[in-house]
């Protein structure tokens, strides 16, 4: 896709390039196993568990965000150079569309179909995610800390897509609310962050995986090895 989105008309709209990208990431993802599985398209996609309840996860994010909203208006300035399109590609379709991809069908298909253990089903794809963010760091040491970083947050991705009995919508409301939290308020200005949004990430994971241990009971997920 380099030749296509560098083209100026493409440069030229925000985030667009980027979307183009993804799309072809997921595109490219299905149609190559579903010609190897001989599977439908439709049921490559049914594996990504956007199909899941969505209620529940739904109450389980409003108990980290909320506290972490009160946080950032309490101890955090509201970003000044905020534009909707970083919200509307940063902050919902970007984490949606590496949620789909990594997490949903990624480990959808590894588990369910190729029989994958589901700790190398969550690693591998996380090794992949956190080197695409390879791009934001200035030095090869901060280039390593958010490969680092993105990396252990795709395998809890990961995780909480099989805890909640693969129910991608937790892992997409994790990835949607942190990624706009970081846009909203001054917390840093890439994934390592200040001490304050390193702080407030650490407090929205613990309560996060907390509350995944309440409302998610710990059940082996049909397929799981």
């Amino acid at each position: 896709m380099a030749p296509v989105v560098r083209v100026e008309p493409i440069r030229a709209v925000p985030y667009l390039g980027s979307a183009l990208v993804s799309l072809s990431d997921a595109l490219a993802f299905i149609v190559v196993v579903a010609l190897t599985a001989g599977r439908s398209h439709l049921s490559v996609i049914s594996q990504a568990g956007l199909q899941a309840p969505t209620r529940q996860p739904a109450f389980w994010a409003l108990v980290w965000l909320v506290p972490s909203i009160v946080v950032g208006l309490l101890s955090a300035k509201i970003a000044t150079d905020l534009h909707v399109s970083d919200i509307a590609w940063k902050g919902l379709l970007g984490p949606f569309a590496e949620e789909f991809v990594y997490r949903g069908l990624a480990l959808g298909v590894l588990i369910r179909w190729c029989g994958w253990p589901i700790w190398l089903a969550c690693i591998w794809p996380a090794v992949f995610f956190g080197v695409t963010h390879f791009g934001q760091g200035q030095d090869w040491g901060s280039i390593a800390g958010i490969v680092a970083i993105t990396g252990l947050g795709g395998i809890l991705f990961g995780w909480l897509f099989v805890r909640w009995g693969f129910n991608l919508w937790p892992a997409i409301l994790l990835h949607v609310g942190l990624n706009s939290l970081w846009l909203v308020f001054d917390l840093g200005e890439n994934a390592l962050g200040g001490w304050l949004g390193n702080i407030l990430r650490l407090a929205i994971i613990v309560i996060a995986i907390g509350a995944t241990f309440w409302l998610a009971p710990s059940r082996r997920p049909e397929g799981a090895s």
